[in-house]
């Protein structure tokens, strides 16, 4: 009977959006089951986690390939624990943020059912589970992505889609080909292939690229990135998800559990998958990185950034070193506080002032004092500057690249803080040291607490988390000890 409980965090954000679409509530009690809700998913995981701890559950098994099954394992709460806390900063911010828009109501629905699906994903214990969950994650942000209803929305959603879609085909291929090798699609640490002798190593880097590519769409990897800038069109508190949590991280998710749980590095490395990942991996690095300069809108240039810094994360996974994997667990974690505090100040900066350019900014960090420090002290810590989070992660990175003598690794991530500092300080410098328009408006911080507050308590998340990692490195560590 325990073992049920396992599920409840992914259902229950089920019946809140059924809750949610019943009928038209009043602001004051949206704004309650909205944030209620949340914090309930978040004390049902921590119930599963400490308390009830079930292992597993078959929910649904129809034969070998269709089962749905769900595992509590350290890194499935990693990620559960990471979407869940993110999604409570994020409900409060969409109180104010969605109260002005047109049929809020209809945009939680959808925030509650991704949280649902995204759930899902961290905990499914098989491949095929964590494919019908991640194809579900297309249809229930698809409406999100859409949500302003013009043509420009139209058309970033179809091209979602597509891209979508087309990863998924891609990693069905993939995985039938492993089950018709195994017979099996369960996630076991280390893997689930036999020794791989000559003849096969073509069937098996053809299985892993496929899969490789197919959930590397949604991880943002260059040239299939293309759907993430385009996405921008959604508002703030969706693109935050986008880039911060729910799908990206999802894509980096199932790379983590195919790489580790399916193939295993002995494999990869013996199929030579491991460099055909790099190639990509690198061009993501520095591509995401240099388009980002050229980007003047404010939302463009922090989604290209996400797609430069998603590459740093599947580094880690494809170097094959304990200090990789842990740094770009490290990475996944710490990006995605910086990078929802990035989106959310830019959401304010917006709503706000309607302000969208960075050229429009000027003098703002006189104006709106504590959001320009909470984007800067966030902008360090992307660029990785000492003694930040997002320094930590990527010592681990580089110092994990060059223990495996891939000196050209930790020198493409020297190069790629430094572009992150080119077009990370460029926003800030307009903000605090050029002085505002004659004509320029008064703009009161105070009068938006719902906006300022959660992102002044992220701020203080990831300064906290750079002075003290070591909790989560030890997790992560020994996360690492059993998969490599």
């Amino acid at each position: 009977m325990v073992r049920i409980f396992l599920v409840a965090p992914i259902f229950f954000p089920f019946i809140i959006a059924l809750i949610l679409s019943f009928k038209e509530y009043t602001e004051k009690q949206r704004n309650f089951i909205v944030v209620s809700g949340a914090v309930i998913n978040f004390l049902l995981l921590l119930l599963n986690a400490f308390v009830l701890k079930p292992s597993r559950i078959h929910l649904l098994r129809f034969n070998e390939f269709v089962d749905i099954y769900f595992k509590l394992d350290t890194i499935s709460l990693v990620f559960s624990f990471l979407v869940s806390i993110l999604w409570i900063f994020t409900a409060f911010y969409s109180i104010e943020y969605m109260c002005h828009e047109r049929k809020p109501n209809r945009f939680f629905v959808f925030f509650y059912a991704t949280l649902g699906v995204t759930i899902g994903i961290s905990l499914s214990a098989n491949l095929i589970t964590l494919y019908l969950f991640y194809e579900l994650l297309t249809l229930t942000t698809f409406p999100l992505v859409i949500y302003a209803g013009n043509a420009a929305a139209l058309k970033a959603g179809y091209k979602y889609l597509i891209y979508s879609f087309t990863g998924a085909a891609f990693s069905l291929c993939g995985m039938l080909l492993i089950f018709c090798q195994t017979q099996s699609l369960d996630f076991i640490p280390g893997g689930i292939l036999p020794q791989i002798n000559a003849d096969d190593s073509l069937y098996y880097f053809i299985a892993y690229a496929l899969m490789f590519l197919g959930f590397g769409v949604k991880a943002g990897l260059v040239p299939l990135h293309s759907w993430l800038p385009a996405a921008m069109i959604a508002p703030t508190p969706v693109s935050a998800l986008l880039h911060a949590v729910a799908v990206v991280k999802s894509g980096i998710f199932s790379l983590i559990r195919i790489t580790y749980f399916i193939f295993g590095p002995i494999a990869i490395t013996a199929v030579k998958g491991d460099r055909f990942a790099l190639i990509f991996i690198l061009i993501t690095i520095l591509t995401g990185s240099f388009l980002a300069i050229h980007q003047s809108n404010l939302k463009k240039r922090l989604a290209y950034s996400t797609i430069s810094q998603l590459g740093y994360i599947m580094l880690g996974l494809v170097v094959f070193n304990p200090n990789s994997f842990t740094g770009g667990m490290l990475h996944m974690v710490f990006h995605a506080l910086i990078k929802i505090t990035l989106f959310f100040c830019v959401g304010a900066i917006m709503h706000i002032t309607g302000k969208t350019e960075i050229d429009e900014i000027q003098g703002l960090g006189k104006q709106m004092p504590r959001l320009m420090w909470c984007f800067s002290l966030s902008a360090i810590s992307l660029i990785g500057i000492p003694p930040t989070n997002g320094f930590v992660s990527k010592w681990y990175l580089a110092t994990g690249s060059l223990q495996n003598g891939d000196a050209i690794i930790a020198i493409a991530l020297l190069l790629s803080a430094l572009l992150t500092a080119g077009y990370l300080f460029p926003i800030i410098s307009t903000a605090f040291f050029k002085p505002a328009p004659d004509n320029a408006s008064d703009y009161n911080e105070s009068q938006h607490k719902m906006l300022i507050i959660p992102i002044m308590i992220l701020t203080a998340i990831i300064l906290l988390t750079g002075l003290f990692p070591n909790p989560i490195i030890n997790v992560l560590n020994s996360i690492s000890q059993t998969i490599n």
